[in-house]
């Protein structure tokens, strides 16, 4: 007898999904309340002191020409400023405020990724996978610092990461369900795609490469290729593209780098590098569970409309291929152009493509085998079962993220994290109630790594004194135990 025949199993199974969705949930929440223990740093000051002197446009104008050409991570670095100054709040409160906005944005864009890849799942099952999948980013990003706490390193790469996987997943599901893009639809992945591409080098070349493989998957399956709207796409990721590298900062920055501009060592250390960062993808514990979550859930959705092909699995191995591609591009073009590993803020933004294309992929590959699955799952002892499905992903869910390496390096520094915010609060307040022009300032003595990289130094000539002083209208601010 079908489970909708029997409520009482039904409010079992329901309660059983929302207990599980507790505990990621309660994990998400406690993270993104430590962004009210975060505080401004180096670029962030720079940022404010030229928005203070000259303004958006103005702002972006200069660093465009001198330094970087991000045009759309350059105006969102300056809100924190923009909210201090319009509501007459400390900058300290208008970065946590544009912090924690920034979170909510994460989470709400994840969940919108989730619904439309997962069409047929229930609310609770989409709502656990989205938990999964967002928890999972936080608790084994490279860098959590620079996805969650430092506004200057996360608008570089987390909006660009989300709105990659939105247009990748709206591509997927048009080919799972033979159904082509709608005009709205394809003004606003053209309209996210182009700020997409504005806020770094390479997603714009993601972007492209995703198109190319819609279109020819297309060709490949028989369905309409709708040359014309991937094409309409295609120019606006190009135009921001173009934007972001024509910007003559870039190779203002590169020839300061002595190691840059070598393209064959990039090619063979963005491998290896690119090796190493899928190794690490593997041993995160989540990592797999949110690939069995996305499995388990793509078992017990409802029959598809239509029965499972080669299709499917064409597809599934060609979305692993396309955003390994992506990972190695990222790898290599960061190794040409500045002659270094690529840094763990970028390796966030693979990290957000690889997983969400990954559970795609398994999804996509569950589904071509789900009759075999399932008749071997439910011969093992009810898996699939309504109460014993949530409660195992809910289990693992748990062990996982405790295991994973943000616990790790949040139960190290718990301590530390509450008296550096005071720290951080008695260093704004020196630097604003003082009236001296020269101030010392004391170093922070609690430096928790999840909040900070960097503390003022003994030269007030270069960053980060040059811009705090500039911010705070002081003449120049040297470290409290050094000389002047």
């Amino acid at each position: 007898m079908p489970l909708a025949a029997h409520p009482f199993a039904t409010r079992r199974a329901n309660l059983a999904w929302a207990l599980s969705s507790l505990f990621p949930a309660i994990f998400l929440l406690g993270l993104f309340a430590l962004t009210f223990r975060s505080a401004p740093e180096h670029d962030d000051f720079c940022f404010s002191d030229l928005y203070a002197r000259h303004g958006f446009i103005q702002t972006i104008s200069i660093i465009y020409h001198s330094l970087s050409g991000r045009v759309v991570a350059l105006f969102l670095s300056q809100i924190p400023t923009a909210i201090s100054e319009a509501a007459n709040v400390s900058l300290l409160s208008a970065y946590s405020l544009t912090l924690i906005a920034c979170a909510g944005l994460f989470l709400f864009a994840s969940a919108v990724a989730t619904i439309r890849a997962w069409p047929r799942a229930g609310a609770l099952q989409v709502t656990f996978l989205t938990l999964a999948f967002a928890s999972t980013v936080v608790g084994a990003a490279p860098s959590l610092r620079e996805l969650l706490y430092w506004l200057a390193g996360l608008t570089c790469y987390v909006p660009p990461a989300l709105l990659t996987i939105l247009i990748l997943g709206e591509c997927v599901r048009a080919l799972d369900t033979d159904t082509e893009f709608s005009l709205p639809l394809t003004i606003a992945m053209a309209l996210g795609g182009v700020v997409a591409a504005m806020c770094n080098e390479f997603t714009g070349l993601w972007l492209l490469l995703i198109l190319a493989a819609s279109l020819l998957a297309r060709h490949l399956f028989g369905q309409p290729r709708q040359i014309a709207h991937h094409g309409l796409i295609a120019i606006t990721i190009a135009v921001g593209f173009v934007v972001v590298a024509s910007a003559s900062g870039n190779s203002t920055r590169m020839e300061q780098l002595p190691n840059a501009g070598h393209f064959l060592p990039s090619l063979f250390n963005g491998f290896r590098d690119s090796l190493i960062g899928l190794g690490r993808f593997f041993r995160e514990p989540a990592i797999i569970v949110s690939l069995i979550t996305a499995g388990a859930i793509a078992l017990i959705e409802p029959e598809p409309a239509r029965p499972a092909s080669a299709n499917d699995k064409m597809l599934a191995f060609g979305i692993a291929a396309v955003c390994l591609a992506c990972c190695y591009f990222e790898y290599s073009a960061h190794q040409y152009a500045t002659g270094f590993r690529l840094v763990e803020r970028a390796q966030n933004q693979a990290l957000i493509l690889l997983l969400f294309g990954s559970m795609l992929s398994i999804r996509l590959l569950v589904r071509a085998y789900r009759l075999p699955l399932r008749a071997r799952l439910s011969a093992s002892g009810g898996l699939l079962g309504p109460v014993a499905l949530p409660a195992g992903l809910g289990l693992l869910m748990i062990a996982s993220l405790g295991l994973s390496s943000t616990s790790s390096l949040l139960c190290r520094q718990w301590q530390d994290l509450d008296p550096y915010w005071q720290e951080s609060l008695a260093r704004h307040v020196l630097l604003t109630t003082s009236q001296e022009a020269v101030v010392a300032v004391p170093r922070h003595t609690w430096t928790p790594s999840l909040l900070m990289t960097s503390d003022v130094t003994a030269d007030p000539d270069r960053l980060p004194n040059d811009c705090i002083a500039r911010y705070y209208h002081k003449s120049a601010i040297h470290v409290a135990d050094s000389p002047r």
